[in-house]
C-alpha cells in the first residue's frame, strides 16, 4: 500500500499525455494535502498524548485533498464541483465533530493498547501505523476526487442526480445510525445493553454502511469523466475496509468478547454489513453497539 503513489507516478509517465494522465498526476498531488493533515493528527496527538484523534484528522484528509486537486485543476466553482465540494465538507464536519467529542477524553483502542505494546518505539511508529498508513488509505480512497474535479464539459446530468441519490442515502444512513447510538448511550436505563432497532435492526454496522455509500457516490460522480470508471476500486476497497477487513471486524470482537450471549443472538438474526440476504433464524434477542 504505502508504494501506491510510486506505481501512480510511474503509471502517470508512462503513458502519453493525455486527460488520464492529468488526472492521474493531479491525484498524485492530493496526497500532499493528505499528508500535512495527518502530520498535523500526529503532531497533536504526541502532544496530547492521545492518537485517537486521527479518527478526527479522518474526515478532515479527504477535504484538504479534494482542496489541493481543485486548486491545482485552477477552473472556476461551477454547480458540479460546488455540489461535490459541499456534500464532501458537510459529511466531513459532522463526522470530525462527532469524533472530537468520543476521542478528546482519553486515548480510546485500539490505539492505547498500541502504545503500550510499541512501548519507547510508539513514537515513530504511532506516525507510520496510525496515521500515515491510514492517510495512504485514504489517498486511495480519493481516486475519483481527481476525476470528478477534471471532467470535461458537458457533465451529464444524470450522473451527478444519481450520486446526490446516492449520497444522500448514505448520509442519511449514517447520520441515523448515529443519532440513534448516542440517544441510547446518554439513556441510563441501557447501561450494558445492546441496541438493535432503528436502522441497527437493519444491518449490524449501518454506519459503516452509510459511510461506504457516500465513497461511492463520489465514483459515481467520477463517471462523467472518460476515465472516471477506473477509480472503481475506490469504492469497493472503501466498503471492503469498512464491513470487513478492519472497521466492523474491530467491532465485532469487541462485542462478540464483552456481551457474547445478547451479540450471537443479534448476529444470527442481522446481516453484517449489507441488508440482503436477511439470514433465517429465530426470533432472540440481541443488538449493536
Amino acid at each position: 500500500m504505502m508504494t501506491a503513489p510510486l506505481v501512480v507516478f510511474g503509471i502517470a509517465f508512462a503513458i502519453t499525455p493525455s486527460t488520464l494522465r492529468e488526472s492521474l498526476l493531479i491525484w498524485l498531488a492530493s496526497g500532499v494535502g493528505v499528508l500535512v493533515i495527518v502530520t498535523l493528527g500526529w503532531v497533536t496527538g504526541t502532544l496530547r498524548h492521545n492518537h485517537g484523534l486521527m479518527d478526527v484528522a479522518y474526515p478532515l484528509a479527504p477535504v484538504a485533498a479534494a482542496g489541493t486537486i481543485f486548486f491545482l485543476t485552477g477552473r472556476e466553482l461551477d454547480l458540479y464541483s460546488g455540489l461535490f465540494l459541499t456534500c464532501l465538507t458537510v459529511w466531513s464536519l459532522r463526522l470530525a465533530v462527532q469524533t472530537w467529542g468520543h476521542n478528546i477524553r482519553s486515548e480510546r483502542q485500539p490505539y492505547a493498547y498500541w502504545r503500550k505494546s510499541y512501548g519507547r518505539n510508539w513514537l515513530c511508529w504511532s506516525f507510520f501505523q496510525v496515521h500515515l498508513l491510514q492517510g495512504v488509505t485514504v489517498w486511495l480512497w480519493c481516486a475519483p476526487f481527481a476525476f470528478i474535479l477534471t471532467a470535461p464539459a458537458p457533465r451529464p446530468w444524470i450522473v451527478m442526480l444519481c450520486s446526490l441519490f446516492v449520497w444522500i442515502a448514505g448520509f442519511a444512513l449514517q447520520a441515523s445510525a448515529d443519532r440513534q447510538l448516542t440517544a441510547f448511550r446518554n439513556n441510563p436505563k441501557n447501561k450494558g445493553g445492546l441496541l438493535d432497532y432503528g436502522v441497527w435492526a437493519l444491518v449490524r454496522h449501518p454506519n459503516y454502511l452509510g459511510e461506504s455509500l457516500m465513497w461511492t457516490a463520489w465514483f459515481v460522480l467520477a463517471l462523467a469523466h472518460p476515465w472516471g470508471w477506473i477509480t472503481v476500486f475506490a469504492p469497493l476497497y472503501t466498503g471492503w475496509f469498512m464491513g470487513y477487513a478492519s472497521a466492523a471486524p474491530f467491532k465485532e470482537q469487541h462485542m462478540a468478547r464483552t456481551r457474547p450471549e445478547a451479540w450471537t443472538a443479534y448476529c444470527a438474526r442481522t446481516p453484517r454489513f449489507l441488508p440482503w440476504p436477511r439470514p433465517k433464524t429465530s426470533k432472540s434477542t440481541g443488538a449493536d453497539l
